[in-house]
């Protein structure tokens, strides 16, 4: 935790930073595309969770470098949240249509987008979602592909087609077939944010064979306390390694887990850990990490009322992988 800090381990009724909410502060989602078309929610993963009551949000590439970030504009504070796209991102270019006649930013305009993967098609709009005017441009993800034909179906109706047109770069496309194009800007370095601790060693836990589920909690935390009985029986059982973060001081953590009846092994929440299990500098509890046998993290279980259902699909067995043995 950085000095001077927000502090991710506060207690706090109302998230740091936020005015009361109108909608219980749901989490923001965010759909990843896999590589076969199909989608996987990954707002927690990406930091996109936000609880903020959003009312716009808009997608562009704020800095040039070729990939998108997103502008959400919320009712309450925090009143602007910026979302940079830190991830790794394939090729793509982005595509400005120029009309020589009527709405010169030829909204209504149709792009289509053709590789190996197939046909795309990408409307020309100058809003999108609720109460969000945004930059009247088409981005598109090409993957691998370094290039892509292109064709526009101009508002008149009129199909005319633009050839290949390289990635990695910004296209000006104008009715009647010109063409022209500038280099995305280098991508700026930045500084590395915090990672999750992969490893069962990071949250002091040792390999020995056994699956191990760690909970984040705080004796105020009242889901935190419904969570203990399913983990003293799991740690009697004796197939799961259990131990417990508390969010206090060292020399209070074991007080305070008594408090809930945790009878497994505690020991204080560090900064390394909670950081990067906190967005919006704000942890949420309870968490349950879960690692398999060899104590890589194969699962983060955000509330308590999922922990049951979650361990029941976590049989011991299907948690060791036969290419390590």
């Amino acid at each position: 935790m950085a000095q001077g800090g927000p502090s991710p381990l506060r207690r706090s009724r109302v998230p740091a930073g936020f005015e009361q909410s109108l909608s219980g502060w749901e989490p923001k989602k965010l759909w990843l595309q896999r590589p076969d078309g199909s989608f996987e929610e990954s707002a927690w993963a990406d930091g996109f969770d936000s609880r903020a009551d959003g009312r716009s949000l808009v997608a562009m590439d704020l800095d040039g470098d070729g990939d998108q970030e997103l502008l959400m504009l919320n009712r309450a504070s925090p009143r602007l949240q910026l979302f940079v796209n830190e991830g790794p991102v394939g090729r793509a270019m982005e595509l400005r249509l120029k009309a020589t006649g009527g709405d010169p930013e030829a909204s209504t305009a149709t792009v289509r987008v053709r590789t190996k993967a197939g046909t795309r098609a990408f409307p020309v709009m100058l809003a999108r979602g609720y109460a969000s005017a945004v930059d009247p441009v088409v981005h598109v993800g090409l993957g691998e592909e370094a290039s892509a034909e292109v064709e526009v179906t101009w508002r008149k109706g009129v199909t005319e087609s633009f050839g290949p047109l390289q990635s990695g770069r910004r296209w000006t496309l104008a009715e009647g077939g010109e063409s022209a194009s500038v280099p995305f800007a280098p991508k700026v370095p930045r500084s590395s944010p915090p990672k999750l601790p992969l490893r069962l060693e990071q949250v002091g836990g040792v390999v020995d064979g056994r699956p191990a589920a760690v909970q984040l909690f705080a004796s105020w935390c009242k889901p935190c306390r419904k969570e203990v009985p399913i983990l003293e029986a799991l740690a009697k059982a004796g197939q799961w390694q259990v131990r417990g973060l508390g969010a206090h001081p060292e020399e209070k953590v074991q007080a305070e887990a008594g408090k809930l009846g945790i009878s497994y092994p505690v020991a204080s929440l560090s900064p390394e850990v909670a950081d990067p299990l906190s967005p919006n500098d704000e942890l949420a509890l309870p968490t349950v990490l879960l690692y398999d046998a060899q104590g890589r993290l194969v699962r983060v279980v955000r509330g308590g009322e999922y922990l049951e259902a979650v361990l029941a699909e976590f049989e011991p067995p299907a948690l060791v992988s036969d290419d390590d043995e």
